[in-house]
């Protein structure tokens, strides 16, 4: 069921915070509702399937957003975002380190980037002169 379990732990390591955070919140901040929703659904799926299956990140912000006023129709375009920044840091810390950090594939997986290298983001006055490029690159007139 989308929104519980993880694929890789028995319990998201990013989901326990967000859930202590509603406790905390519901002394008038929040009423709680959504997230009580949330556990309930947890309690009965561990009935039926023999085994805790906690809310992951993703149900976690969906609880959030829903307690916070949210529209649930802005659902996707919310989860969209915050999962948009997160695989930006990602990938900037990868190219940071020059590593993997994670993926969609299984670590036992090998690849290697074949596209083109990195270009030289530098101004153009601190570069080499064989690298110096003119900033405007000309386009001939269409009339």
């Amino acid at each position: 069921m989308p929104g519980f379990g993880h694929r890789f732990h028995p319990i998201d390591p990013r989901s326990p915070r967000p859930l202590s955070l509603f406790d905390a919140a519901r002394e008038g901040v929040i009423s709680g509702k959504i997230a009580d929703i949330g556990r309930a659904v947890e309690a009965h799926l561990e009935k039926g399937k023999g085994r805790k299956v906690p809310l992951n990140i993703d149900r976690s912000t969906a609880v959030i957003y829903s307690e916070l006023g949210f529209a649930p129709p802005l659902g996707r375009g919310l989860f969209i975002l915050s999962r948009s920044v997160g695989i930006l840091a990602h990938a900037w810390e990868q190219k940071q380190q020059g590593g993997r950090i994670k993926g969609p594939m299984p670590p036992g997986v090998p690849y290697s980037y074949t596209g083109k290298p990195p270009r030289d983001f530098s101004p153009a006055n601190d570069r080499e002169p064989s690298a110096k490029r003119s900033a405007v690159t000309k386009y001939p007139r269409e009339h």
